[in-house]
């Protein structure tokens, strides 16, 4: 547990960053000028290799690369996925699929990015509509002028998650 070998693992994973970057600035010789996006999904290690497999034939059967890097004794993966503004839709339908896939395999929509805002709505496949209820009852009670971190890690009114069949079938399990 050296200074040094903790440099080297941080390393590793700052580098699976520069990789999609690299693997972007590639594709400019095609004509491409893509954007990144990063998103992660976290499962019980018993699920993980299960879930990274299903999530890669997701974006490959969608004609969509993805980067997966993960840290895997936590069960974390981060998928990194070079597109274009047209792939957008795509993008974010197989990333909805890969976090309800997350949940029913007694996973979480995140291990580290994006709660915050853009997974207000996944984490009520997670939680359930009761319980970001009483965590919108506490942010009244705690911050009526809601004035800490406004618009963050849920909506502040109730919201409506569409039924689409994936969380169809979550809702009914939650």
């Amino acid at each position: 547990n050296s200074e040094q070998e903790l440099d080297e693992l941080w390393s590793a994973r700052r580098e699976c960053y520069y990789s999609v970057r690299f693997y972007r600035d590639a594709l400019k010789q095609f004509g491409r000028h893509d954007s990144v996006y990063i998103s992660d999904v976290c499962v019980p290690l018993s699920r993980l290799a299960q879930c990274i497999e299903e999530t890669e034939q997701d974006f490959a059967s969608e004609q969509i690369p993805c980067l997966i890097c993960a840290h895997i004794s936590d069960g974390n993966f981060h998928c990194m996925v070079p597109y274009q503004a047209n792939e957008w839709p795509r993008v974010h339908a197989v990333e909805k699929r890969m976090l309800a896939r997350a949940v029913a395999m007694g996973g979480a929509v995140s291990g580290e990015h994006g709660v915050g805002v853009g997974k207000m709505d996944a984490i009520v496949l997670e939680h359930g509509p009761e319980h970001m209820e009483l965590q919108r009852s506490i942010k009244r009670a705690l911050d009526p002028l809601n004035i800490m971190n406004p618009g963050k890690i849920f909506h502040t009114s109730p919201h409506v998650v569409p039924a689409d069949e994936s969380s169809h079938a979550l809702q009914s399990k939650l």
